[in-house]
């Protein structure tokens, strides 16, 4: 079978989302139990045999209801599992998972599915290498010094889950070809546990997480150390705090975008921050404009 066939045999068309376009998120879904789900999942189970941590059961769900129990193992086995069956479309099209930064982006424009009713693990974060899943954080930032320098606390997303049992649970992460590596200042804050941050900080959709914290309706939970879960939660709240990585409820959720088939998570990234920048022009010129229209009167 070949590549495009593979995407045309799971009706692409059917993934893509109503309403309002996203620009760099034009096409996103979430991973339920149609052709594509089931597929994935059973090459997943065939895959990680033996390991609970990611293996999934999934034959009591009906047909075409969401996928659950996210975890960053499921997330990041599932990732790649789904672009090889998927392959690339007829226009040369494949999907990836979706990233922080798009999460916010769909959620911006109101077309992320069900987001008030799931959660969605989206990546982890890197604080240091003492602490919870310690020897999982320093093998992360020994795969990513290798390309050059990173500073904590690091975001990676993009990552690729593989059994090795010399790690925890029996799984590690590796850095694939879509892997991306990021610092977010913000998680660095000294602010206890819990902070504030406004919905509409132009920082969300440029990295995933606000510019700065305060004041506003929506809440972002960070550690000191270790490793810890990137989570959108129910009440799109922002974790980056929690350590237990097998965790999960129904509710987890596993989303992708479809996507060009030369773009990858880097290039998506940069069409946000651009989005980003269109979106804080346009604002500045609407502040000039009402200056000036004050200045008559």
């Amino acid at each position: 079978m070949t590549q495009t066939s593979a995407a045309l045999k799971y009706n692409r068309s059917s993934y893509i989302t109503q309403g309002q376009p996203l620009i760099a998120v034009p096409e996103i879904f979430q991973l339920r139990t149609d052709e594509l789900g089931r597929d994935a999942v059973k090459l997943m189970n065939e895959r990680f045999a033996g390991n609970s941590f990611v293996a999934l059961e999934i034959s009591s769900l009906n047909e075409n209801q969401p996928i659950g129990y996210s975890t960053p193992y499921r997330r990041f086995a599932l990732g790649p599992i789904v672009r090889e069956l998927y392959g690339k479309d007829a226009d040369g099209k494949t999907v990836q998972l979706l990233t922080p930064a798009q999460s916010e982006l769909a959620l911006k424009h109101g077309t992320l599915p069900d987001s008030k009713n799931s959660y969605e693990d989206l990546a982890v974060v890197v604080y240091s290498t003492k602490g919870q899943n310690a020897q999982l954080a320093q093998h992360l930032l020994n795969q990513a010094r290798e390309m050059g320098e990173v500073k904590t606390p690091a975001v990676f997303y993009g990552l690729q889950t593989v059994k090795d049992g010399s790690f925890p649970n029996g799984l590690r992460f590796d850095l694939g070809d879509l892997a991306v590596v990021y610092t977010a200042p913000i998680l660095s804050k000294k602010i206890g546990e819990i902070g504030k941050f406004d919905a509409s900080d132009p920082e969300l959709i440029k990295i995933g997480f606000p510019g700065k914290l305060g004041e506003g309706n929506r809440n972002l939970y960070i550690a000191k150390e270790g490793l810890r879960r990137v989570c959108r939660y129910r009440d799109l709240g922002l974790g980056a705090g929690g350590g237990d990585l097998p965790g999960s409820v129904e509710a987890g959720r596993v989303s992708f975008i479809r996507g060009g088939a030369s773009q990858n998570l880097e290039a998506a990234l940069e069409v946000v921050e651009s989005e980003a920048r269109r979106l804080e022009e346009s604002i500045e010129s609407r502040k000039v404009k009402a200056l000036e229209i004050l200045g008559k009167h």
